[in-house]
């Protein structure tokens, strides 16, 4: 097992802290993940079966620049299914965030996020809401460490750091621009009965 000694140790708490910021600030930033939602979106619409074909040859054929200029065309052609996913990556009109993970919520209920958009598709066109909810993938991080003295024992049983290191979350409601205004107002509201718990709302 690959392991490190004991000077290096706060080195390796500061990769493993920075591991986290880079999963909270960036790749579960929430205008990177709307972009992923629409290019799902636009995937399922163009892929034959809405999914890769499992034919090797097939597969390895299909190239990023094949994917950009069928987003390109789809954008531009507003009879094709896939039209509206890739008109809104081309022109940058993706929706916006409408609610986001929040601890206060939560305390009153843990599925807040969940809640929200129900309540928002109940409301609005449900296809013009998207609910997206990622955990950062937990790796462990227990190796050993070689101490001053000659000992070989965990970083966990050297480290506070590390047995205490957050796992990036986010859960995130988004909806079409063109409905974001009316949207904000009514979750302003509506927002202590929609998060509320079942039987309380009761």
């Amino acid at each position: 097992m690959l392991g490190i000694e004991q000077g290096g140790l706060q080195s390796a708490e500061a990769l493993l802290l920075a591991r986290y910021f880079m999963f909270a600030q960036l790749y579960f930033h929430p205008v990177r993940r709307i972009y992923d939602i629409h290019l799902r979106d636009y995937l399922r619409a163009w892929l034959h079966a809405g999914q890769y074909s499992i034919n090797l040859t097939d597969h390895l054929s299909l190239t990023d620049n094949d994917v950009l200029f069928a987003i390109q065309r789809a954008a531009r052609d507003s009879a094709l299914p896939e039209h509206d996913p890739a008109r809104r990556i081309v022109e940058r009109d993706h929706f916006r965030l409408l609610y986001e993970r929040n601890p206060i919520d939560i305390r009153t209920n843990i599925d807040a996020a969940r809640a929200v958009y129900k309540a928002a598709c109940d409301t609005f066109p449900e296809s013009l809401v998207r609910y997206d909810s990622v955990v950062q993938r937990n790796v462990p991080i227990d190796f050993p460490v070689l101490t001053s003295d000659g000992r070989i024992v965990s970083s966990l049983d050297l480290s506070d750091t590390l047995n205490n290191v957050p796992v990036a979350k986010a859960d995130y409601v988004f909806i079409a621009p063109e409905h974001r205004d009316t949207a904000k107002r009514w979750l302003e509201t509506n927002r202590d009965t929609i998060i509320a718990p079942k039987e309380e709302v009761e």
